[in-house]
């Protein structure tokens, strides 16, 4: 009988264990920073979101979306106010945006509106300019997390 008590112990430890490793495995990684990149900050497309989604720059900061969702063939990003895109985003491939006039710039995924972030640009400056790479982009698709 002694070793039927033990035995039932050790499965309960062991199913206990397994619960709690099971219960943080499945829980969402934590939003990460803006990816610094050699010019200016990465937004990520995964998972159907942006990651980040919200962010805070300096005036002339370029901003670079690139497409790391290999679930969906494209997505279109868009300003929702009009100040950049859309433009269709292929899975590695990349769109920069340099906003240099201060303020809020909604934007979400035209074909999942549900996919949405905003960038506040901080400082002065009056006008926003865009470029588009239609290739695949030669970095990595994900920021190494």
């Amino acid at each position: 009988m002694k070793h039927v008590g033990s035995f039932f112990v050790g499965a309960m430890l062991l199913t206990a264990a397994l619960a709690a490793g099971l219960s943080s495995a499945s829980a969402d990684p934590p939003t990460p920073a803006p990816v610094p990149s050699d010019a200016g900050v990465v937004i990520l497309i995964r998972t159907f979101g942006f990651v980040p989604s919200t962010i805070s720059v300096p005036s002339g900061t370029t901003i670079t979306f690139r497409n790391g969702d290999s679930v969906s063939p494209a997505h279109t990003v868009a300003s929702t106010t009009g100040a950049f895109g859309p433009q269709s985003l292929g899975y590695g491939m990349s769109f920069k945006v340099t906003l240099t006039k201060p303020g809020k710039y909604p934007y979400n995924a035209a074909d999942a509106p549900f996919m949405k972030g905003e960038i506040t640009v901080t400082g002065t400056g009056s006008s926003t300019s865009t470029s588009a790479s239609s290739a695949p982009s030669t970095a990595p698709a994900s920021p190494g997390y």
